[in-house]
């Protein structure tokens, strides 16, 4: 029996007061497209509370905006299960091609009538999106995120049909990109009408907030998905710590919680080093963005103890508020 250790997460817990209503809406949005195939398929993912995953992230976005956050979220787990739960997850010469189609939709190209529900959905997505853009270059740099993505997910699968476990360094600098967080973060700028300017996102320190943010978010996530991917994936933290460390599951769970808690706070020493990076609204965008980046931490773990989506470990202690 594996116990769940605290996670620090010194944040309130906050959540948007249309978390319910977006959720239904993916949920909806994803049907009309024929995304179900069986009636469990819906009940599944109804059960994910996906919507109030993108409203613990952006508690304070619109109704409009964080609906389209939603979609986005609901589009990548339905995406994520299909590769992961069937043959497409070990085949990387087919995922790769499956990548490059749905890449081409992002740059444009519109699917055909015939083509899977999941390429008229990322369709849909890329209008709306385009719709709410900050600037140009930001589209450009959505895309080529989710290249890099898609890319990632072929070096999963090229582990998986060769029977490897991915090294520690490699998984660490990895996991942000397979687990979509950098995508996660350009989607800040449309959830909270804010743009920053190049010389701002790259500043080190927004740099280090960032990269800690996206850690903490996916080592809580290996955590808390364990139990659903150790039947058939080695890509988590908790399988990769014990391989290369020659741990217990029970020790690898652990250390991965220390991890995760060595992140927040590096991430909470880190904010009283941002100072004012431009002019007024430019800070005013900044504080935007770094609340995101606070609200996230926090927001997944409460997301992760009401959803459906894994099944716990033994127990599943609320985040702790200090040391």
């Amino acid at each position: 029996m594996i116990a769940l250790p605290e996670l620090f997460s010194p944040f309130p817990s906050r959540i948007n007061p249309h978390a319910d209503v977006v959720h239904e809406g993916t949920v909806e949005w994803l049907r009309g497209f024929g995304t179900f195939k069986e009636e469990v398929d819906y009940r599944k993912f109804h059960a994910t509370r996906i919507g109030r995953l993108a409203a613990r992230f952006h508690p304070d976005a619109s109704l409009e905006a964080l609906q389209l956050v939603s979609d986005w979220y609901g589009w990548m787990f339905i995406r994520d299960d299909q590769r992961d739960e069937s043959d497409l997850g070990e085949r990387p010469d087919l995922l790769a091609a499956t990548n490059a189609r749905f890449l081409e939709i992002m740059e444009g190209f519109k699917p055909a009538p015939e083509e899977v529900s999941l390429a008229h959905a990322l369709w849909d997505l890329r209008q709306r999106v385009l719709a709410e853009a900050p600037a140009a270059a930001w589209v450009a740099q959505l895309i080529a995120s989710i290249g890099e993505h898609f890319e990632s997910t072929v070096w999963e699968a090229t582990n998986r049909s060769r029977g490897v476990t991915p090294d520690m360094d490699s998984y660490i600098r990895m996991r942000p990109v397979t687990g979509g967080l950098n995508v996660d973060t350009q989607f800040i700028e449309i959830a909270e009408r804010t743009h920053l300017p190049l010389e701002v996102r790259y500043h080190p320190v927004l740099q280090t907030l960032t990269r800690t943010s996206n850690n903490a978010v996916c080592w809580a996530n290996d955590i808390f998905s364990l139990q659903k991917e150790m039947k058939r994936d080695v890509h988590n933290l908790v399988l990769v710590l014990q391989h290369a460390e020659g741990l217990t599951l029970q020790e690898a769970v652990n250390r991965a919680a220390e991890m995760h808690n060595a992140e927040v706070r590096t991430f909470t020493d880190s904010v009283s080093q941002l100072q004012s990076l431009g002019d007024h609204q430019t800070d005013v965008n900044l504080k935007r963005f770094v609340g995101v980046l606070h609200t996230r931490m926090r927001g997944f773990v409460d997301w992760a103890n009401e959803s459906g989506r894994y099944q716990p470990l033994v127990s599943v202690s609320p985040p702790t508020t200090g040391d």
